[in-house]
């Protein structure tokens, strides 16, 4: 097999294992994403890369905006490619002239990703894309460079339509390795000589190639004076062996779950109180000392913290977060010596709202507040109304596992005094002119309860009468149907609407109270049936005993309700887990992160229309290739 054979089967893997993983709804929909791996010819050796899905999905919420030529440095990621860079040098290491080795065969390897006009994006993206044009590809192999300890910059040729970059390589001598009959080249900048190395896979260029059709453009200089200072976790990288399976697992608890809870890390405070949950697990295999990044996603934020493992291989770290409603927490693990890294389930968090610190007078009921925002005060406390909803179909079976953790600490009441204010008299004019009278106005004895203690900055604010019937305290699992479109909803309610369904007035919901059989810090599971028939909803607790039963008949006419009263999530949180889905016998595992996008009619594109695609993929590529071999035999250079 041909060398440019070999290349075209490595791009076509490629190719197959990205739209393996590919972020559409129906794979992004498993319970685990499974781990995008790739294979490039380095040195005549197999380098094996992998990156977690996690990691792609984060450098993929990061801004791609480029708005001036220093902003293309935010590109360079040295320390999530370092594993390659390892690997590389541990081929180029006892060469000689190794530095320029060990840079070429990052250019042999940039050369092996299908050149693709499109937009800048981070080494990661390029990687699981499989794909780049001359930016992605030259902030690629810039940052595996100076991951292996060369010194690089970018170098940005203007003046030609469309614009080109490569980088420079900072050498003390000229180029060994060059292609022969080419003349090295090279720009000074700060007193260094650095040497043109193109990142495009026209040719197999090598340090100081330089295409001809650069010839006229304008070079701009690029420094890269500082990269990514922290990254969430690496890639993975291993020579001539397929990198090992590897898994982490993680799980939310209410206090740690270990002897050593004293060296747990807490990563964020939120004053004397805040609210928390412990995240531990396990890495396998159970290595000491490995970095692991815990995923926290509320759908308008997307972060990570840190955490390591300890002797066991176990990791713990206190979450503190500062709102009300849907997070989904996870754990990464980028993987070590020859295992590739591995990303935990996902688990969904409802957190509810946040007891607040009130006072009672003789008519009114009080908060602390700033009395130009009272109302911005107070609405916070009624806390998140709809967490999640799933469309489901029918006929449909689904179960899921929750627990009901506490995460905060109940406000006590305020130390009140009372202050009695004497009766007093003052005297007012009425009318005016000859006519104007004096009149004595007798104010009574007032007596006031006041706080104690007053925060500074604060005022006593009265709240609504009702405040506490409305705020949205009663968290329910609910399976509604409108008119035969089913969905599955995670929902908290206030007292009225609970008193409006346990009435029953005028409407045909379903009602079951289990709040007086889930208890705090307990696994449970609900399975749930949907046919034309109706639905029916057994709940289990952690031996598999069943608790509670109930079934809603189908209504064709109506919105009719099945609503099961799970538990009161004012300081607490309940957590969902291996959701599952069934269509006609056809089991999914879902990511909480993605059920929103959940449709039958995927599965058609994904089981029936995918073969073919990938059928006519691979038939197109054996076709370039053959046509390619009989072009022409002068390539010219990919411009982006």
């Amino acid at each position: 097999m041909t060398f440019k054979y070999q290349k075209a089967v490595i791009l076509l893997i490629g190719i197959l294992l990205l739209v393996f993983i590919s972020p559409t709804s129906i794979v992004a929909n498993c319970k685990k994403t499974s781990t995008f791996q790739a294979q490039y010819k380095v040195l005549n050796q197999n380098l094996y890369v992998s990156v977690q899905p996690s990691l792609n999905n984060y450098y993929g919420n990061l801004s791609t905006t480029v708005n001036s030529d220093s902003d293309y440095t935010k590109f360079v990621t040295p320390q999530t490619v370092e594993p390659i860079a390892a690997s590389i040098q541990n081929i180029t290491d006892k060469m000689p002239n190794s530095n320029e080795q060990f840079a070429n065969a990052v250019l042999s390897l940039v050369h092996q990703i299908p050149y693709v006009i499109g937009n800048p994006q981070y080494p990661v993206k390029t990687i699981v894309n499989n794909s780049g044009d001359c930016v992605p590809l030259s902030t690629l192999a810039a940052s595996i460079m100076i991951a292996g300890g060369l010194n690089v910059i970018l170098i940005l040729y203007t003046g030609i339509n469309p614009e080109h970059m490569n980088v420079g390589v900072y050498l003390p001598y000229t180029p060994v390795y060059h292609t022969a009959g080419l003349k090295p080249t090279d720009f000074v900048y700060n007193n260094r000589t650095y040497w043109t190395a193109e990142c495009t896979p026209a040719e197999d260029w090598k340090v100081g190639d330089q295409a001809s059709s650069l010839a006229g453009a304008v070079p701009v200089i690029i420094p890269i004076n500082g990269t990514e200072q922290s990254s969430p976790g690496q890639v993975a990288s291993s020579l001539n062996a397929p990198l090992l399976a590897s898994s982490i697992s993680v799980g939310l608890s209410q206090e740690p779950l270990s002897a050593d809870a004293s060296q747990v890390q807490v990563v964020s405070s939120l004053g004397e109180n805040p609210r928390s949950l412990v995240v531990s697990g396990l890495i396998s295999p159970a290595y000491s000392g490995e970095n692991v990044s815990v995923y926290v996603d509320s759908g308008s934020s997307y972060s990570y913290f840190d955490a390591v493992t300890n002797d066991s291989g176990g990791y713990m770290l206190v979450w503190n977060f500062t709102s009300a409603g849907t997070y989904y927490v996870s754990a990464s693990w980028s993987g070590a010596f020859n295992y590739a890294g591995a990303d935990s389930e996902t688990l969904t968090v409802f957190a509810g709202p946040e007891s607040f610190v009130q006072f009672d007078a003789v008519d009114y009921n009080y908060i602390y507040g700033q009395p130009a925002f009272a109302e911005y005060v107070t609405q916070p406390l009624m806390g998140v109304s709809d967490f999640l909803s799933i469309p489901l179909g029918t006929p449909v079976s689904f179960s899921y596992d929750f627990i009901v953790l506490h995460s905060g600490q109940t406000g006590s009441n305020v130390q009140t005094e009372t202050i009695r204010t004497p009766a007093s008299q003052y005297q007012m004019l009425f009318g005016g002119g000859s006519k104007s009278a004096a009149r004595t106005i007798q104010v009574p004895e007032e007596t006031t309860t006041i706080p104690v203690n007053v925060p500074q900055g604060l005022v006593p604010l009265i709240l609504p009468n009702d405040l506490n019937q409305t705020i949205n305290n009663q968290f329910c699992f609910i399976i509604q149907n409108s008119k035969g479109n089913y969905s599955l909803n995670a929902n908290a309610l206030d007292a009225y609407e609970i008193s409006n369904i346990t009435q029953n007035n005028g409407c045909t919901t379903t009602f079951l109270n289990a709040s007086e059989n889930v208890k705090e810090n307990a696994w449970y599971t609900i399975t749930e049936n949907v046919s034309d028939t109706g639905i029916t909803t057994n709940l289990f607790n952690n031996n598999g005993t069943l608790i509670k039963t109930m079934a809603a008949p189908y209504n064709a006419t109506n919105t009719n309700d099945l609503v099961m009263l799970i538990a009161n999530n004012v300081d607490s949180a309940v957590i969902l887990k291996d959701l599952t889905i069934e269509y006609f016998n056809n089991p999914i595992q879902l990511s909480p992160t993605n059920e929103k996008k959940t449709n039958p009619s995927e599965f058609l594109l994904l089981y029936v229309l995918m073969p073919i695609l990938l059928v006519a993929i691979f038939v197109a590529a054996l076709v370039f290739v053959k046509k390619k071999r009989q072009g022409e035999q002068n390539i010219t250079l990919f411009m982006r």
